[in-house]
This record gives C-alpha cells, structure tokens and sequence, in this order.
C-alpha cells in the first residue's frame, strides 16, 4: 500500500515522456545564451533537453503577480525543472502544477520590499500541492550568474524531489532506499556543524535543516562540481551518484561577455553585433 502511494506521488513528479513540441529559433537562443548546463551539451542531448523544456511549458500554468510571464521566464523555469530530472532516464522533467512569478522576494506574509523579505522561492505542501512560487530577478539571477552556488530554480526543484516520498526531510526516496542513506545523514550532520562553525563555504542557510541542506548544496552541485569535488569531495559523490551525473567532467560552454569583442572579428562589442537580441 505504501510502494503504491510512493510510485503515485513519483508519478505525479516525473511524467511520462513528452510528444514532440517544436521549439523556435527565438527560444533555442534563449536557452543557448541564458543556460549554460544546455549549452554543453551535444547537438542530440540539446534536442532532448529543448523537447523536456516545451513539455514542462506546455503542461505548467505560469502566473504574474504584478508582472508580465515572458517566454524567457518559462524557460528558465523549465531549465531548472529539466536539469535535476537529466540523469534519470525514466524521468524528463520534474512536474509542478503552477508556477507564480513575482515581482521581489517576500517574507512569510507575502509582503515584499520588507526588512525581512529574503524569500525568493517557494514549494507548497498540503493543500498548495503542486505550487511553486519564485521572485522573477532571482530566477534571472540563478541563471545569469552560475558561478555562485545560487540558482533558486535548482533549489526549489529539488525540494519537489525530496518530497517525492512524501516528506520534504533532506532524505529522498533515491537515498532513504539505499545502504548509503546512514552515511549520508551523517554527513549531512557534519557539514551543517562546519557552517554553523563558519569553516565552510557551503551558503550559510544549508544549515536550516536537512532539507535546505540537500537543495544548497544541489545548487553548490550543479552551479560549481568542479569545486565542490575539490573541497567536499564526499558530498560530491553522494550527489553524482544520487542525480547519475557526473558535472565536474563536464566541459563547460565558455559565455561571450556582452563587452567582449565579437568572435566574428567585427571589431565591434559582441553586444554590438551578433549577440541574439531576444
């Protein structure tokens, strides 16, 4: 009885895989100039990667609060949502009901532009099942700078992975079946006592809880594997093995500045010349 609530909660999380969906020109520039986990890719596993993203869009209602839902916004969404779900063959997409973009982060009465709004994403529980609310500049943010262990798409993702099971806890289904699931609670105890004790550089709200510990560090995970592998190499294999990817031997795709000169040798600003305007 339980497998069966288990298999129909994963169910709803990772759908089943998406018909064809034609993706434009515009959008693949987006996510070529937006995303650089998409931009490593070979030409196939972009395929894969474009059509993963159409169907998030397709079946996800997106909602703005005082603002306008662009198509980059949806995409970047969908990034998040394809990039965790990526090693997992049977999954294409981590699936979520309706997204709600909003204009800044938010405290715990959904005020903004207060002294203790410092939310900028959240996944709901019980009767708001389904729902995931981010701050539009954070979601920009995450994916304009990917060199800082911050992308809150990433983040909220993986809650929604760890609640796979029913409990949002730091302790997925993927990890709680496993013999490895001991070594990893206790890891995890270890490392939030090095925050707590200001000797890591694993972002200090990893020490909330089990739970914030698993989405900082996926972030720490998919933004920064090559130093994450260097510095908490532990972490880093629970993570590759968990996720099945293996990021610190990913080549990644170098980003053109906006102020660099333009590789067509122009001699103008890339921004100036052939730098998508999307």
């Amino acid at each position: 009885m339980l497998l069966k609530l288990f298999d129909s909660i994963r169910t709803a999380l990772f759908p089943e895989p998406p018909a064809p969906i034609e993706i434009s020109a515009e959008q693949r520039q987006i996510l070529s100039q937006k995303v650089s986990f998409y931009a490593s890719l070979n030409e196939s596993d972009k395929a894969v990667f474009e059509q993963g993203c159409m169907a998030f869009i397709a079946n996800t209602e997106f909602v703005g609060h005082e603002l306008e839902v662009s198509d980059i916004d949806k995409l970047l969404v969908a990034s998040g949502s394809v990039i965790l779900a990526w090693g997992f063959e049977q999954w294409h997409y981590v699936k979520v009901d309706t997204v709600y973009l909003v204009p800044a982060s938010f405290n715990d009465n959904s005020e903004f532009r207060q002294h203790d709004s410092n939310i900028t994403g959240l996944v709901g529980t019980a009767h708001l099942r389904g729902k995931m609310i981010l701050s539009q500049p954070a979601l920009h943010q995450g994916f304009n700078n990917d060199q800082d262990k911050r992308n809150v798409a990433i983040h909220e993702f993986a809650h929604l992975i760890d609640m796979a099971d029913g409990d949002i806890d730091g302790l997925p289904r993927q990890i709680s079946e496993h013999s490895y699931s001991l070594p990893w609670l206790e890891l995890v105890a270890r490392k939030i006592k090095q925050i707590d004790e200001r000797k890591s550089d694993i972002r200090q709200y990893g020490a909330t809880n089990n739970a914030e510990f698993f989405s900082v560090a996926s972030e720490y995970f998919f933004e920064r594997p090559k130093r994450l592998k260097q510095k908490h190499p532990e972490l880093y294999s629970h993570l590759q093995r968990f996720y099945k990817q293996n990021r610190a031997d990913v080549q990644r795709a170098e980003r053109i500045r906006k102020k660099a000169p333009c590789p067509c040798d122009s001699g103008k600003r890339y921004k100036r010349c052939c730098m998508p305007k999307i």
